[in-house]
């Protein structure tokens, strides 16, 4: 081949072509070795049972070839080459492996032999390796193995070839693909290892080079183009070795054995253990790449080795008897854990910026004219300050910016009021408080904690942990939050910027909004925030049928997190869904297509049961509560009445005036008889204010209140004030040009009838807001209901009294507090008043009340408190009545201690002598005596035990219903509260989030889908 190269060296080298189903690579791969400017000596190749029409390329170009195995490794068919190659009696003797989708390039031997012309301890050399299709990736330059198995190429993810890695150097192996070994090393070393066919032999061949004695280069002015058929999948992997035929599986198997059958003894229990993390990390990762045949590739990787130890051990007695160094000569070539890491990060940072932030291509055409004075042709838009202040989602920011530094002037630093509980200072109080299958809340509650209080808990890591601060920052800037969210889903309506802000800034200064923030409505903000994200995805939901399934589930994600702040939200986007399907069901019926209903009902139902899923078991437990679907996270703060609600004000104390009448009706009534799409939002509109005005007439007892309030619709009316805006901005999208070429009629007085009350009512909201609704019930520094002294022991409780003005009456109320006041999520799990406290109240109120003390005090109930203004006649009634002695009176109120043994455990022994039992912080056991009866002031549950050597006690029902257990004999008991149901509802809660996040993540692909030129 090639006899008119010039050979000037006195070297003798003999290319070995391996080839298998080869013919796409083969044609140009002949030609390369045909044009090196260096001849090669002698070449030789072996076809390994190919398929395709690679024999026949072969015989055309006339190399001779040997046809062996379809299940021969590269190993064995460099074997095979050797027996049909006459050995060349001289040091010099090298042999060059070519792949059957590798070219070198012209002038490739050539720098080889160049590169150990004066380097006589190189046994090993190999070229610097770039793409097939894109030949300015580089893809190696030497290569090496880390600890954990990966091939170490210490390349950037896709990095070009600008000569920053050339040089000649010493590496630990380089790739088959190109390498030139002398023959007689070859041979002394025993060639490739057997248990290597195909993969990672280069590297293992380049380690026992090198702990032999002998050098291993990488020679950069040598160039090969690789196309990797094999590694990226282009075509079947059919060696004898290869478990399934996986090329990833046989990869990371031989990755394994080649640490495990070089590494040095005493390494080898770390590195297995490293091995076997390793691999279930990535496993993990490609998992939730959705990739689990690879996720179970690296499972069987390392388990096929540890079924066959004896392969390990006698690949380490083959290499103990040709080892003249220690195998650390070695360690310079492995990479360190941190270089690893560093490559890492830059990779996935690479990854990541690529997906969302992909390179432009510039587009040329040949018909664009050129010229060299172009630059100079061209305008330059001019980019100033002034340019930027003006654009209205600037002026609309510093806006309400502006206005909510002056309407929050009373909310820096800590807040509470209205519905919103006392914050507690760290995100792991809140975790703690979710996890907690007990609450310490009036008499005791095992409810689930609401799933709020996990997101919160959750985005407290960007206010490093600190849960009081991030409430008290999300409320702050609530206004801009609302703005923005409903400026992303406007603008897929109108492109008229002035619109879409004027839009927005209404939203945000809507009456819920308003009411929401001034009460601290968590759950109306909540929905005001992410209810637009929610509504731009609508219009998909048409041809739902043919939605990915990554956005049915993150569509469910945010729905979910809305429905974790209010259930009332669920409760909407059921009835929508629900409306979403008896559609198509109605359709179906018309038109039958099985497929296409299933298809759509099975998306239907998942964004039905996953929001649902998400929560659970908050959410389950609603279904046995139903008024929660009605209700909003916080105290029960009364809403407003339905004359207010039909006017999209939800009332209540902090809302503005019901005479601030906002356009919301207006706009609904208008484009419900419009003829454009605005007509869909406007009817969805005015369903959810006809039936938030229904639900504002209702008055139910919640979160632990003896008392019946008007329920808060602010979920119901966030959504009819969403719907009135998208009206309005559909309807005003062009209005402009419309009512300009027609003659003045009832379009042109609406048009400015609307325009006009919107603008009347965004100044007076705007002027309310700043003055007098700045002094709203969320401020900072809330005085607390309890005096300082009734806090100091921990889970005193106190029987709380106060009067409450509800409209024209005062209105008597009482609740059971604990050592301090409520916290986030204790009047969401807080249980109903125990009836035999509700007596003693009610005896205790008309004088009758005897046993009243005797009651609170079984109940562990150690003061009564009544807050002024007091009832003068019920605090006679309280003194004269007896079992009750008065403690304080202050400014606060008057305190009476309650007579009796008013602890949260007492043991009452055969003689009915009650004794309080302290109940250690610590978990340390309660001592008694003698035998007798355990009683525990805390309502009743199933999962309270006391554990008596290693036995559970019988619990039984006092006459209060509270729980008692016997104790037969003295000794050591341990009372706990068995939180093992709430930790298995939390495990299915976090399977169900880990699914979600899973399938919502970018899925990965196997290395056969993605392109060639990708590749390489």
């Amino acid at each position: 081949m090639a006899e008119s190269a010039k050979r000037n060296d006195a070297h003798h080298v003999t290319a070995i072509l391996v080839v298998h189903d080869g013919a796409t690579w083969l044609p140009e791969v002949v030609a390369s070795l045909a044009s090196q400017t260096r001849a090669i000596d002698s070449t030789f190749a072996i076809d390994t049972g190919s398929v395709d029409s690679s024999t026949k390329l072969l015989s055309n170009s006339r190399i001779p070839f040997v046809s062996i195995s379809r299940e021969a490794g590269f190993g064995d068919a460099i074997n095979s080459a050797l027996e049909n190659i006459p050995e060349i009696q001289s040091a010099n003797d090298w042999l060059w492996f070519i792949h059957d989708d590798c070219a070198p390039s012209r002038d490739a031997l050539a720098q080889l032999l160049r590169a150990i012309e004066d380097r006589p301890h190189v046994a090993i050399v190999g070229p610097k390796l770039r793409g097939w299709y894109d030949r300015t990736h580089l893809l190696e330059a030497g290569v090496s193995i880390a600890g954990n198995g990966a091939r170490w190429t210490g390349l950037e993810l896709r990095e070009f070839d600008q000569g920053q890695r050339d040089g000649i150097k010493d590496v630990l192996g380089v790739s088959t693909a190109g390498m030139l070994v002398k023959r007689e090393v070859f041979e002394e070393l025993g060639g490739f290892d057997s248990n290597l066919s195909l993969f990672r032999d280069d590297v293992d061949l380049g380690w026992r080079a090198r702990v032999a004695g002998h050098s291993v280069i990488v020679a950069t002015d040598a160039v090969a183009y690789h196309a990797e058929a094999s590694a990226s999948e282009r075509r079947a992997v059919d060696v004898t070795h290869a478990f399934l035929h996986r090329p990833l599986l046989l990869d990371r198997r031989n990755a394994s054995y080649v640490l495990l059958a070089n590494s040095s003894a005493w390494i080898l229990p770390w590195l297995s253990l490293r091995l076997l993390v390793s691999a279930g990390v990535r496993s993990l990762g490609f998992l939730i790449a959705k990739l689990p045949g690879y996720a179970a590739d690296e499972i069987l990787a390392v388990g096929l080795l540890l079924i066959h130890p004896g392969l390990l051990l006698n690949a380490r007695k083959a290499r103990r008897s040709q080892r003249l160094l220690s195998s650390r000569v070695v360690a310079n070539f492995i990479p360190p854990r941190w270089k690893q890491f560093r490559l890492s990060v830059n990779r996935s940072f690479e990854t990541i910026r690529e997906r969302f932030f992909p390179t432009p291509t510039p587009i040329e055409s040949i018909l664009d004219p050129l010229s060299e004075d172009e630059d100079l042709l061209t305008p330059v838009p001019a980019r100033n300050w002034k340019s930027l202040i003006v654009r209205p989602e600037v002026l609309g920011t510093i806006f309400l910016l502006i206005l909510t530094l002056l309407w929050s002037r009373h909310r820096y630093g800590p807040i509470s009021g209205g519905a919103l509980s006392t914050t507690p200072s760290g995100a792991m109080d809140l975790w703690r408080i979710y996890a907690d299958s007990w609450h310490g809340v009036g008499m005791g509650s095992a409810f689930a904690t609401p799933t709020w209080i996990a997101v919160l808990a959750l985005a407290s890591t960007f206010t490093f942990g600190n849960a009081t601060a991030l409430v008290a920052i999300l409320f702050w800037i609530s206004p801009i939050l609302i703005m923005w969210s409903m400026h992303m889903l406007v603008r897929t309506f109108t492109a008229r910027r002035w619109l879409l802000m004027g839009a927005s800034v209404s939203y945000a200064l809507s009456p819920v909004a308003i009411a929401a923030i001034n009460q601290g409505r968590l759950g109306t903000i909540a929905t005001l925030m992410c209810a637009p994200l929610i509504v731009k995805a609508l219009p998909r939901l048409r041809a739902i049928e043919v939605q990915s399934w990554k956005f049915i589930f993150g569509l469910s994600l945010i729905v979910g997190a809305v429905t974790s702040f209010s259930l009332p939200f669920y409760l909407a986007s059921s009835i929508f869904l629900l409306a979403g399907i008896a559609k198509d069901y109605m359709h179906y019926r018309q038109n039958p297509e099985g497929i296409l209903f299933k298809e759509r009902l099975s998306r239907w139902l998942l964004l039905l049961a996953t929001p649902f899923a998400l929560c659970l078991p908050w959410s389950l437990e609603a279904l046995t509560h139903p008024t929660r679907f009605l209700i909003e996270p916080g105290i029960s703060v009364a809403g407003g009445l339905a004359n207010e609600v039909i006017l999209a004000n939800p009332g209540g104390i902090g809302s503005i005036p019901w005479w601030f009448v906002s356009p919301v009706l207006l706009v609904i009534l208008v484009a419900i008889f419009s003829s454009t799409q605005a007509r869909f939002y406007a009817s969805w509109g005015f369903s959810f204010l006809l039936a938030a005005t229904f639900v504002s007439s209702l008055a139910i007892s919640a979160h632990g209140n003896a008392s019946n309030t008007h329920v808060w619709v602010g979920t119901w009316l966030a959504i009819t004030t969403l719907c009135a805006v998208v009206s309005g901005v559909v309807i005003l999208d062009g209005l402009r040009e419309r009512l300009a070429n027609s003659n003045i009629h009832y379009r042109h007085i609406l048009a400015g009838l609307g325009v006009v009350s919107v603008l009347a009512y965004s100044l007076t909201a705007s002027m309310w807001i700043t003055t007098t609704g700045a002094n709203s019930p969320l401020q900072v520094n809330r005085t607390s209901v309890l005096p300082p002294f009734l806090g100091i022991s921990p889970g005193t409780k106190t029987l709380v009294i106060r009067n409450l003005s509800v409209g024209a009456t005062d209105q008597l109320t009482f609740f059971v507090a604990r050592e301090n006041d409520a916290f986030l999520g204790d009047p969401d799990v807080a249980p109903k008043s125990s009836p035999a406290i509700d007596k003693a109240i009610r005896d205790l109120v008309d004088g009758s009340g005897l046993t009243s003390s005797k009651v609170l005090s079984a109940h562990g109930i150690k003061f009564l408190f009544m807050k002024n203004p007091v009832d003068d006649q019920l605090v006679r009634s309280v003194d004269g009545i007896g079992g009750f002695m008065r403690n304080s009176s202050t400014d606060a109120g008057i305190v009476w201690r309650v007579t009796g043994v008013g602890e949260r455990l007492v043991f009452t022994d055969e003689n009915s002598k009650s004794t309080p039992m302290l109940i250690p912080d610590d978990g340390a056991p309660v001592v008694t005596r003698s035998p007798g009866t355990l009683t525990l002031a805390e309502n009743y549950d199933s999962s309270w035990q006391v554990i008596q050597n290693g036995a559970r006690l019988v619990r039984t029902k006092n006459e209060y219903g509270l729980p008692q257990f016997l104790a037969p004999t003295p000794g050591e008991f341990f009372l706990i509260h068995d939180g093992t149901v709430r930790r298995g509802w939390l495990s299915l809660q976090f399977i169900v989030l880990l699914s979600v996040l899973v399938m919502i993540l970018p899925a990965g692909r196997r290395k056969r889908e993605i392109s060639v030129e990708e590749l390489t």
